[in-house]
């Protein structure tokens, strides 16, 4: 038996792709045989460092003509996929493939009819891309008799989850931040940061407004984009503030790793953010509300120009806050723990 996690192939920075092959390195570390599945061969991520088993599809248009004759004639029948680069050359009924929530409706009939699968739901707003208002289209693989668990990132997550589909069997496992890239540094430039990826138009009026105001006197504004992991570390451990321009999401994996710098965090939590976007250490803004936003932001910046050993405290105990909650080992412990829950029941069906 072998663990599946099929990955989007995208070499820039997703925080979603990288607990992915964090979910493979940790499942082979404690004795459970797992690969991430690319489709372009010789395909890895390059953006952060790592080693991960990785497999890779032959999934030429023979073999799917065929894989859609067998669903359609022998529905009956398992339709084993194809692959390269492993132990085995095929992903069967002996196995398990763990598939990303953002692969639609259909991803449980579409890849492997009759193999046992996990979805990881990593973005629980985007749970339903893809589907249909037609209130008679009840197709979802939450329902699916091959869909035996689903693991989710987040409190906020599990809460949606559990409200729309009761009785499915969930897992949330916390992530982590590696405390050996993100950690806290005290020695702070006067620089705000901020990603480009998300809702750059809120990002655009927020500081405009600030740079029309005059509120950021001698602070740099420093934006970044599709930089590589150690890169965007520094540039949160050289930060003083850390804008999040986050749209709804599964948990938001930057502001967090900006507060496991020591940055003060101010903006939008996602939703996934909310059970760490703590008033104590950080400032949390209702989605949407720029004027709250840049009201915030000038006045943090005239308290770091006034109380800057306030300011940095507040840095330091959102660090701690991060490396506690969010710890390597504690996301080990539970993804290990999660595994053995679904494989005692796979196991014994």
């Amino acid at each position: 038996m072998t663990i599946y996690y099929l990955c989007p192939e995208h070499d820039t920075p997703a925080g979603g792709i990288r607990v992915i092959y964090q979910h493979v390195d940790i499942l082979n570390r404690n004795g459970i045989a797992a690969y991430v599945v690319h489709n372009n061969p010789g395909f890895r991520v390059s953006w952060f460092e790592n080693e991960t088993s990785i497999v890779y599809w032959r999934n030429s248009p023979i073999e799917r003509i065929r894989g859609k004759l067998k669903r359609r004639f022998y529905p009956d029948q398992v339709v084993e996929l194809h692959i390269k680069g492993g132990k085995q050359a095929t992903i069967g009924a002996n196995d398990i493939l763990v598939i990303p929530e953002l692969y639609g409706p259909d991803l449980a009939w579409e890849y492997g009819k009759g193999i046992k699968k996990v979805i990881l739901n990593q973005g629980c707003y985007l749970t339903f891309n893809g589907y249909s208002l037609n209130k008679k289209r009840l197709i979802t693989p939450y329902h699916d008799p091959d869909t035996i668990a689903t693991l989710v990132n987040s409190k906020n997550g599990e809460d949606y989850l559990k409200h729309v589909f009761p009785d499915l069997t969930l897992h949330r496992f916390r992530l982590s931040i590696d405390p050996n890239i993100f950690y806290f540094q005290a020695e702070k430039k006067k620089q705000l940061c901020f990603s480009r990826i998300k809702n750059q138009q809120d990002a655009m009026q927020v500081i405009n407004i600030l740079k029309f105001r005059g509120a950021l006197e001698d602070f740099d504004i420093v934006p970044f984009i599709n930089l590589p992991q150690t890169e965007v570390a520094k540039t949160f451990r050289d930060s003083a503030i850390f804008l999040s321009f986050g749209y709804p999401e599964g948990f938001g994996l930057p502001a967090a790793e900006a507060m496991a710098s020591g940055c003060i965090v101010i903006g939008f939590h996602g939703g996934g953010g909310r059970e760490f976007f703590d008033p104590k250490f950080s400032y949390p803004i209702e989605q949407g509300d720029i004027i709250d936003f840049a009201k915030t932001v000038e006045f943090v910046i005239k308290n770091y120009q006034q109380h800057p050993e306030k300011m940095l405290e507040k840095g330091r105990l959102a660090a701690e806050f991060i490396r506690n909650t969010y710890s390597l080992e504690i996301e080990e412990k539970e993804i290990v723990s999660a595994w053995q829950t679904i494989l005692a029941k796979f196991n014994s069906d």
